[in-house]
């Protein structure tokens, strides 16, 4: 049982130490090793004698080679230490002692044995594993707390992203163009303008309600609030032509994620053309991902330009990490368009 613990504490060690370092488990293995050959001859010897051995009433006595016993605890303890010892810079003095306590106590012990029995031994294991203990278990509360904070710093940057977003997508003159729009097909065409209108609640209530999402909402949902935006954006712009290929629907996506792209799309590259333009937006998936592409064949711009293009792109690109790992790849050509596809791993959507 003691080989065991050895090559157990070994591992332990390097496990405490890489949380801080980068650091090879090589000499843990090689203990391990150590201890392996160690754990063999204690069984064989239960046959031969040879390291421990019965006397006439029952009790364990030493064996001839009871000496290779000691070297081998000797060994494998210095190089558990000297594994600490390497590595002192990233430990602090608590950490050091209560490491080396599962070497030091037994150490102390082994000095009683000629004049006491296994006693002080066992003592000596059970409290440097009650030390270890403590420990280890001081460490993993120090790290939940850590997790926590790193969480709540998360979740205060995600509702911020989310706010900048909302008030990215409402600005002013969004809203009085949509205004002027509708007051005029009020004149001329109420139908229209009752349909412009409820678009135009529905795309407001899309976003609004985007403070309060803090999980990703289906495809199916955000393309509601896409189709919301680009009709407003058709009745402004008649010869805007919107194509949707929407393959794959089975999927969560952060709230308002591919409408800032389909905005993008019409602002800046639609806009610069002479008349008309074409967007499309596909949604597909293969074995590893969830692809949702937003494309057109406006005006493009150089690679350098892209962080100018829309306050959104920053934090669809944040909250796509954040919330399903998932990345933007924006890819466009002065003259020939640009296409922005969402990427979003299925594995860490299970």
């Amino acid at each position: 049982g003691g080989t065991v613990l050895i090559a157990l504490y070994s591992y332990c060690i390097v496990a405490f130490i890489s949380k801080r370092t980068k650091i090879s488990y090589k000499l843990a293995h090689f203990i391990a090793g150590i201890c392996a050959v160690y754990l063999v001859m204690v069984i064989v010897s239960e046959f031969n004698g040879l390291l421990f051995d019965f006397d006439a009433n029952g009790f364990y006595m030493d064996g001839p080679y009871y000496g290779i016993v000691r070297v081998l605890d000797i060994v494998t303890w210095i190089l558990c230490i000297s594994i600490i010892v390497m590595n002192r810079k990233v430990l602090s003095y608590r950490n050091m002692f209560s490491l080396m306590s599962f070497v030091i106590y037994p150490f102390i012990a082994v000095f009683m044995l000629s004049f006491w029995d296994a006693t002080p031994l066992s003592m000596a294991t059970t409290l440097s594993m009650i030390n270890l203990y403590g420990l280890f278990t001081g460490e993993m509360s120090a790290r939940l707390v850590e997790q926590e904070r790193q969480l709540h710093k998360q979740e205060t940057l995600l509702t911020e992203q989310r706010v900048a977003t909302m008030i990215s997508q409402i600005q002013p003159h969004f809203i009085y163009n949509t205004l002027g729009s509708i007051y005029q097909l009020c004149l001329s065409e109420p139908e229209k303008a009752a349909r412009l209108t409820q678009d135009f609640s529905l795309y407001l209530r899309g976003n609004f309600s985007e403070l309060d999402s803090i999980k990703p909402v289906s495809i199916n949902k955000e393309m509601e609030h896409v189709k919301y935006y680009l009709n407003i954006e058709q009745v402004r712009f008649p010869d805007i032509e919107v194509v949707y290929k929407l393959e794959s629907s089975d999927f969560l996506i952060p709230a308002l994620s591919v409408q800032p792209l389909a905005e993008n799309a019409v602002k800046h590259g639609l806009m610069g053309l002479e008349s008309g333009g074409r967007i499309i937006i596909s949604t597909y998936e293969n074995e590893k991902n969830y692809y949702v592409k937003v494309e057109d064949n406006g005006v493009g711009f150089n690679s350098i330009d892209e962080s100018k293009k829309h306050i959104g792109i920053t934090n669809i690109r944040g909250r796509l990490t954040a919330m399903c790992q998932g990345k933007l790849v924006i890819e466009s050509e002065i003259n020939q368009g640009t296409r922005a596809t969402i990427i979003v791993p299925k594995e860490k959507l299970k």
